[in-house]
């Protein structure tokens, strides 16, 4: 939970206990004007600034914290393999004279001029 806002729950005790204090000064507030005066409206700097400061997600906290390192070794080599030529190209087809019929001789030839 260090580097997101899921912090800001932590914070929640603070929202109830501000709450609280405001309810005991003013009696008519509640949590829904509460909230809007603490989050939706700029009521500027007053005397419970600093608790106001302490609400969840009033403050963004921005802990970055990075380590780059790189490790590069010494002695660096690419080794590259020539193209091995391949033996007998084997033909894509063959004709096989077991794959024609009778049948179709008769009807597929060439036209013949009388």
């Amino acid at each position: 939970m260090s580097f997101t806002e899921a912090r800001q729950i932590l914070k929640l005790p603070n929202l109830v206990e501000h709450y609280i204090s405001h309810k005991i000064t003013g009696k008519n507030t509640t949590f829904f004007s509460f909230i809007e005066m603490h989050y939706f409206e700029d009521h500027g700097i007053d005397s419970d600034y600093s608790q106001d400061m302490k609400l969840p997600f009033k403050t963004h906290e921005s802990n970055v914290f990075s380590i780059g390192s790189l490790a590069v070794p010494e002695i660096f080599s690419i080794k590259l393999k020539a193209p091995e030529n391949f033996g007998q190209k084997a033909p894509i087809f063959s004709y096989f004279s077991g794959h024609t019929s009778d049948a179709f001789a008769s009807i597929f030839r060439p036209p013949i001029f009388i």
